[in-house]
């Protein structure tokens, strides 16, 4: 199909079919080379009708080889009786005309909220008629500069987006957040990295709080910081900079101690940055991520590359670096034009009809044949007859490209723009500036209609277009017509929505805290302990030669993880475990458990009545530290702790021997709690 030829700025050429056409006639003289593709089995009758009469009615330039064609034999055969109506009571065409772009953004956001609260559409796999869902809705682009406001109305509504490919990854604030914090990583003296750091979601501190240090943002950052620094502050701004106190010191002396991409991580962990993901943008957001640590890692796998070497490459990274993909996630798309080409959607929004595409052209302009074997070079502001060319082969484009972009909707196409003193603008290399004029004039003139306006096509055919008021920006989506959820609580602990709740053993026995922030009750660090469990369970004997001497610390440390060894003072902690340990191992009450038929860190889910006296099931959740088997078929658990006794430990231990008798059935299980300090 010569008409959707979109992809001349990578050098396409349209004329490659015409060009192939007569080598092949040259062939074949007798036969017909040409065949058009004209039947549509994805539009309704209605819509093929629009766009017969749209193109019919395109200028059409005198330009043999590249220039857009609309011939009778590319008209699509309208049989008015093909294929149900998705609700026949509704236009499929529709118009969402604002002032700003935000406004239209917000009429869009609300047309999309009233069609999911009921409108039908066609199933895409056996054409049967269903309620639309999110996944059935696309919103198309010209360029790549609108996007955001679009996806902010989208999110005030609870409605999921994805935004596709072709638009915004380093535009995603998620992204910008992580550019922030490799930045400053690289360059923690200077004012505005800093400046930038402090105000993205991974701290969050308000721009009163930057006012307030201005000049002084990295100083405040400091342990030994002035105090006077603190008390300029109130409130959450002050908190934020105590905790960044604390940390940064640990971030900044692991810079290019640990790989990039893992000390990344562990920032993000630190900062709790998954909170602030939360919302109906969690899976694209959390898939951005992943996109970005690869391409952090691909640095990395090149040989040495220091942070600020990351940063630097990621700065220079093209725009057109694409979000990451998110397959089978029911949201409404965001994309480009050139991205949904092969695509169709039973709901089409075509936006921004009027704003432009392009910038200014290069300095310095070369072709390499300007038609007669030479080729044309033009410098600033001359131009030639190359680039008078080049003009109108990209006017051609968009013909192509608004083609493209209407045959993409199968029950509904909406077209969107901005208006400017009450008329529709059109920017250079704009849908707008190729829409007929008598069609861009009525569509204008659909701002003052209250309901409907209509355009009369060449073929004399009306085309309704229903008009979105501003009453519809008002709309709200309501999945499965359940309440608006309540703002959460920036403290409060994040659980995934729906299903039966999952509750952590700790939490429900009691003694861990709501966050799940460490319990160093007893004065050992949890990272002792986790590291004093690997060595119980890692060890084939209880004692040995091996737990001596440095080689035994050196395997200490081998069995921490990367964001415990990030700590300033692993060693200490590594010989505070191995400290443990050797003292564990010389008890024989010890030996005599942990030696034998012995299962370690065991992990089981548990259905349990709600405690709260819900009408529902609880999933409790937890490892067991050791399953120890005797010959005669009896099971123990063992609990092992290496801080000091506490109330919560009877009831931990409890939890753990009905999940034990739950997966034993009749053999016969009983338990141990087993400090070792």
């Amino acid at each position: 199909d010569r008409k959707q030829s979109i992809y001349g700025f990578r050098d396409a050429e349209a004329a490659v079919m015409q060009d192939a056409a007569s080598s092949i006639r040259a062939l074949r003289p007798e036969g017909e080379v040409r065949r058009s593709i004209s039947h549509s089995f994805r539009a309704v009758p209605a819509l093929l009708a629009f766009v017969n009469d749209l193109f019919g009615a395109v200028e059409k330039i005198d330009r043999p080889r590249d220039g857009f064609r609309y011939d009778p034999a590319d008209r699509f055969p309208v049989d008015p009786g093909a294929g149900p109506a998705p609700a026949a009571a509704d236009s499929p065409l529709g118009l969402v005309l604002a002032d700003s772009v935000e406004a239209c953004a917000d009429r869009v956001a609300g047309e999309v909220a009233r069609l999911l609260d009921g409108a039908t559409v066609r199933d895409r796999g056996d054409g049967t008629i269903r309620q639309a869902t999110p996944s059935d809705v696309a919103i198309l682009f010209r360029s790549r500069e609108t996007h955001r406001e679009f996806q902010a109305a989208l999110e005030v509504r609870q409605i999921p987006a994805c935004v596709y490919k072709g638009l915004g990854f380093f535009d995603a604030d998620e992204i910008k957040d992580c550019r922030a914090l490799l930045r400053f990583l690289a360059d923690p003296a200077s004012e505005l990295r800093t400046a930038a750091f402090l105000r993205s979601r991974l701290v969050g501190v308000t721009d009163r709080a930057l006012a307030e240090l201005a000049g002084h943002l990295a100083e405040s950052l400091r342990p030994d910081g002035p105090e006077s620094l603190l008390q300029r502050l109130d409130g959450l701004d002050r908190d934020l900079l105590l905790r960044l106190r604390a940390s940064v010191p640990r971030w900044l002396t692991a810079v290019d101690r640990i790989p990039p991409a893992e000390l990344v991580d562990h920032i993000l962990a630190d900062c709790a940055y998954a909170f602030e993901l939360r919302g109906p943008r969690l899976l694209q957001a959390r898939e951005n991520l992943k996109k970005l640590r690869g391409l952090v890692r691909r640095v990395q796998n090149r040989g040495f590359a220091t942070v600020a070497r990351i940063a630097e490459h990621v700065d220079r990274l093209s725009g057109d670096v694409s979000n990451a993909v998110v397959d089978a996630f029911d949201a409404v798309n965001l994309m480009t034009v050139h991205a949904a080409k092969g695509l169709e959607f039973p709901v089409v929004f075509l936006v921004e009809l009027a704003r432009g595409a392009g910038g200014p052209p290069p300095p310095i302009r070369v072709v390499a044949d300007r038609g007669d074997g030479e080729p044309s070079v033009s410098v600033a502001s001359f131009r030639s007859g190359s680039d008078q060319d080049q003009r109108g082969r990209d006017i051609e484009e968009t013909k192509r490209l608004l083609y493209v972009a209407a045959t993409r909707a199968r029950d509904r196409l909406y077209l969107s723009a901005t208006l400017t003193g009450g008329t529709i603008k059109a920017g250079a290399g704009s849908f707008a500036a190729v829409v007929p004029p008598a069609l861009l004039a009525q569509l204008a003139s659909g701002s003052a209609q209250e309901h409907r306006t209509t355009w009369a096509g060449p073929s004399g055919r009306a085309h309704a277009f229903a008009v979105v008021g501003p009453e519809t920006a008002r709309v709200a989506f309501r999945h499965s017509g359940a309440p608006a959820p309540a703002a959460p609580d920036r403290f409060e602990p994040w659980r995934p929505a729906g299903g039966a709740p999952r509750v952590a053993v700790t939490t429900l026995a009691g003694g861990m805290p709501a966050t799940g922030m460490p319990d160093r009750t007893g004065g050992v660090d949890p990272v002792v302990g986790r590291l004093v469990h690997r060595l119980l369970r890692d060890d084939g004997e209880a004692a040995g030669p091996g737990a001596e001497g440095a080689d035994f610390l050196d395997r200490v440390v081998g069995a921490m993880e990367r964001e415990e060894r990030a700590r300033a003072d692993y060693r200490a902690l590594a010989d505070d475990a191995a400290g443990i340990y050797r003292r564990a191992v010389e008890r024989d009450e010890v030996t005599a458990l942990l030696r034998g038929d012995c299962l370690f860190e065991v992990p089981f889910t548990l259905r349990r009545p709600d405690p709260d006296g819900g009408a529902g099931p609880i999933f409790v959740r937890g490892a067991i530290d050791c399953l120890r088997r005797w010959p005669d078929g009896r099971v123990t658990v063992i609990e092992i702790k290496t801080g000091a006794a506490r109330p919560e430990h009877e009831s931990q231990l409890a939890l753990y021997l009905e999940a034990a008798q739950a997966l034993f059935g009749s053999r016969r299980v009983d338990g141990r709690l087993l400090y070792l300090t």
